[in-house]
């Protein structure tokens, strides 16, 4: 992918957390600056991005890709920032997934050979840019979901007066009951797959479903359903192969698995396939790049769930300074609901600077119960001492609504000294 130019552009006023210094700079020059988070240097609140730990969670998860002989196109909506993109396509990313075509023509903008957009697009606008991008470039491809045979129609009445030069490739999607889109009994699936049979503008490429947001009550019981819900993916895909859904195909994609069950995905869709073509597996699993401190890591196999070994790494932090200490027991910290993610659960504090001390790590004596839009409400146990000015540093949960509250992120060494910084683009 190409940022180059997007390393040339000006960092200033426009963007909370960078200091308050009048000296032009460009994204490029920001590690020259020695700026350091412990020290002040930065405007508080801030959400830093850990070096360390990122490159250790792309690396990982890349690793069990190759070894488990399945193809990764990480959810680019996670961090919507290219230069984070770029190290996942250099790590072997076969696509990079997004949510919308908006999402797309971004990852698009900066060179993007493959896009996965991981949603119906029904949109006579949406469904034309899909096309002209691959006619426009022979070497790039787009690919979206169908779960209906209205859509289907709306996507060849879209297409039929720019006659594309190349189908535009569709996923089956495979839903399932209380879900989100997605086709629920198989035979849906058959009239979905003929429908686009009989439309030449689109190409069945292969079945999606998306296992992440199944939820039973208790873990033993959520794996039980993500488990039976991969096997009627892999079910519906062998019955289209049987029907000759994919002629015209060179392989079958078979794509499912977020960052909380990937590993229930590929223990079942890794065991052998007769369909008559190649079958690639693909991951589209986006927030364990950063990982995070509360929801993943319960949920992920290289988190608390699993054994496996090594774990993910929390690379997402959020640092704000206490303001007020107005009751015993209560601390009120510089960062909000316009700063942290707060949807799967609020930020978590681990380590707090003080002048006098330095940086300690903390063992559940402060914990964040409550956000307003900028201030933090921070219990403080007995014996926990935390003053006015101190900085306090938070874990977060859901990565997804973290980057989309930062334009640009610092990105630190493991002593909290500014050595990059990238870009998101919501």
């Amino acid at each position: 992918m190409r940022i180059d130019e997007l390393l040339d552009e000006p960092v200033d006023w426009r963007y909370k957390g960078r200091p308050a210094t009048r000296e032009p700079l460009t994204l490029a020059a920001l590690a020259q600056q020695r700026w350091n988070v412990l020290a002040g240097d930065l405007l508080l609140p801030t959400m830093v991005l850990k070096q360390s730990a990122l490159e250790h969670n792309i690396a990982r998860i890349a690793g069990y890709c190759r070894g488990h002989g399945v193809s990764l196109a990480p959810h680019g909506k996670t961090t919507m920032a290219p230069q984070i993109v770029q190290r996942q396509f250099a790590a072997g990313a076969w696509a990079v997934c997004a949510a919308s075509v908006s999402q797309a023509r971004v990852f698009r903008a900066f060179g993007a050979p493959r896009v996965l957009i991981a949603n119906e697009v029904v949109e006579p606008a949406a469904t034309a840019w899909m096309a002209r991008e691959q006619d426009l470039h022979a070497d790039v491809e787009v690919l979206c979901l169908v779960d209906s045979v209205e859509g289907v129609s709306r996507m060849t009445e879209a297409l039929a007066a720019l006659r594309p030069r190349r189908p535009l490739p569709v996923l089956l999607e495979m839903g399932f009951r209380g879900g989100r889109a997605g086709c629920r009994p198989p035979e849906q699936a058959g009239e979905v797959a003929g429908a686009v049979a009989r439309s030449p503008p689109l190409r069945l490429a292969g079945v999606e479903g998306y296992e992440g947001i199944i939820e039973e009550g208790d873990l033993g019981a959520t794996l039980r359903s993500v488990d039976e819900y991969v096997d009627r993916i892999r079910a519906v895909t062998e019955s289209l192969a049987a029907g000759g859904s994919f002629r015209g195909s060179d392989e079958a994609v078979v794509t499912a698995g977020g960052s909380a069950y990937f590993d229930r995905v590929v223990e079942r869709l890794t065991a052998p396939w007769e369909l008559g073509l190649p079958v690639r597996v693909v991951l589209r699993s986006g927030c364990y790049v950063t990982h995070d401190a509360g929801h993943y890591q319960r949920l992920s196999p290289f988190g608390a769930r699993g054994n496996g070994e090594p774990r993910l790494r929390p690379a997402l932090e959020v640092w704000g300074v206490v303001l007020s200490r107005p009751e015993p027991g209560l601390a009120i910290v510089g960062f909000g609901k316009r700063d942290v993610p707060h949807d799967l659960g609020l930020p978590i504090p681990q380590t707090v600077q003080t002048p006098e001390r330095g940086l300690r790590s903390l063992d559940g004596t402060l914990t964040v119960v409550a956000l307003n839009d900028q201030h933090a409400y921070v219990k403080v146990e007995p014996g926990e001492n935390v003053e006015v000015g101190d900085l306090v540093g938070c874990g977060i949960s859901h990565p997804c609504t973290a980057f989309d509250k930062w334009p640009l992120i610092p990105v630190v060494d493991d002593d909290y000294m500014v050595i990059n910084a990238v870009r998101t683009f919501f």
